[in-house]
């Protein structure tokens, strides 16, 4: 046989030896594993906290990416440049859950029905360990058709589908090894159950994680059977609130000051027959970020900052700050008090000439003498007053220690005991007190901590709807 023929049969041979492959490689290019958004355009009623958690990122790196200096300014048919999302699924067709007490990455890719790399690299995670709970996860539609169930000692996944009157290889394809001790089942049927916590407890649930320092998480707590619970963090105690008798939310709320670093929240649980029960998570706070920004007070105002008069208007305001009261008037997210520009950021730290030792306790609007202030939330009037330091001013308790506050009015327009309702006007825009211009401070507490109240005009959190008016929680 000449050279010739040789070589073309060898060329022959490894073509027929390739084809399958690249059969198989034209049809994998052919359909691209996972979509990547480049861009989004705003549409109406969207913000960019929504379109954040559309896409899986997050606000601040959306304003990076796209010179937004103001989350508010976005607007209908604008373009945005989405985080680029690597070999990530389009998230915008996965349901998003929150990691609760109890749960491990193991479980969550069990429950998504994705082996351990493929869940990991769709949420970014680095390590199976590297769950906390209350982290946000994406998981594939099909996660919402299945839920979590402990295993009972012995059992195996033969006697799990006669018992649960399942087939067989449904309990074995969403479980694929054996079951161990304490092990956590994955089943068909989209009742959310407990992972792994002590009775009377059914899950536990911390939101947002990480915190950013100056914002506020909330803990959603839901037992078996009717019980009171309360949150230990750093040197705060603070009580939990009934929605019903099986249902209960506490705050965690911290300094923008505080050093980011993670800390634990313990959650101590008494039920109505006097069992007691402690459980301790971890709580990450993240740094955020903050600016610096020098106030230079008027010639005439400079006996307002008179150190002892300031001390007695602080301890005034943080006895309100201190009210607890047991009925949730408010609904998420919070209205602008004002349809204003921002002109300074809560956290932002501050000099008055000296070295920047505080901070920036409120948001403020930079809006005309005289704009109308309303209500963000249905509250109670406690505070209707002018004071030394802030000026006319007015607080609103929005109940489960949650408290706004007004500052620098020209005119207050509500009195102390009176209920406002959402929307309703309350005062109006001045420059009184320690003021060098025409401006609102928004104010916020929680649990007593001043936060962002920003936050809270976004929907962070999906709580029930509150119990009508002048009803208990049963």
């Amino acid at each position: 046989m000449s050279r010739r023929k040789i070589a073309l049969f060898v060329l022959l041979f490894l073509a027929l030896m390739a084809a399958p492959q690249a059969g198989k490689l034209l049809a994998q290019a052919s359909v691209p594993p996972y979509e990547v958004a480049p861009e989004h355009i705003v549409q109406p009623g969207e913000t960019l906290f929504s379109i954040a958690r559309r896409y899986g990122t997050d606000v601040e790196t959306l304003c990076r990416l796209n010179a937004i200096a103001d989350p508010r300014t976005i607007y209908v048919g604008q373009r945005l440049r989405i985080a680029p999302a690597d070999d990530r699924p389009d998230l915008s067709r996965w349901i998003t859950r929150r990691v609760h007490l109890g749960e491990d990455a193991a479980l969550l890719s069990r429950l998504a029905r994705l082996p351990w790399p493929a869940f990991g690299e769709a949420n970014r995670l680095l390590s199976p360990e590297s769950l906390l709970p209350g982290m946000l996860l994406h998981l594939p539609p099909q996660a919402e058709q299945t839920h979590l169930q402990m295993v009972a000692p012995g059992e195996t996944r033969l006697t799990l589908a006669m018992r649960e009157g399942l087939p067989f290889w449904t309990v074995a394809t969403l479980n694929p090894t054996p079951f161990y001790a304490e092990e956590v089942a994955a089943l068909p049927g989209g009742a959310e159950k407990s992972a792994a916590l002590p009775d009377p407890l059914v899950s536990v649930e911390l939101a947002p994680q990480p915190l950013v320092r100056g914002d506020s998480a909330i803990v959603a707590v839901e037992t078996t059977e009717p019980a009171e619970c309360r949150l230990r963090y750093l040197d705060h105690v603070e009580p939990c609130y009934p929605q019903d008798a099986t249902h209960l939310f506490g705050f965690v709320s911290v300094s923008p000051m505080l050093d980011p670093a993670t800390y634990t929240i313990t959650l101590e649980l008494t039920t109505t027959e006097g069992r007691t029960l402690a459980i301790g998570f971890p709580l990450v706070v993240s740094p955020g970020h903050f600016s610096f920004e020098r106030i230079d007070v008027p010639a005439g105002r400079q006996s307002l900052l008179d150190a002892q008069k300031i001390q007695e208007e602080w301890q005034r305001l943080d006895a309100l700050a201190a009210l607890r009261t047991v009925e949730r008037h408010w609904e998420l997210p919070f209205d602008y008090p004002v349809h204003a520009a921002v002109s300074s950021y809560f956290g932002s730290r501050r000099s008055y000439g000296g070295a920047f030792n505080s901070y920036h306790s409120g948001t403020d609007f930079r809006a005309a003498s005289g704009t109308p202030v309303h209500a963000p939330a249905d509250g109670v009037v406690v505070l209707a007053e002018p004071l030394f330091v802030r000026g006319n001013s007015i607080v609103l308790d929005h109940g489960w220690g949650v408290l706004t506050g007004y500052w620098h009015l020209s005119e207050i327009d509500v009195e102390v005991g009176q209920f406002v309702h959402r929307g309703e006007v309350i005062g109006k825009v001045g420059n009184t007190g320690l003021s060098t211009g025409a401006h609102l401070h928004w104010q916020m507490w929680v649990s007593g901590i001043p936060v962002n109240a920003l936050q809270w005009t976004e929907s962070f959190y999906t709580l029930p709807p509150r119990p009508q008016e002048g009803t208990e929680a049963q």
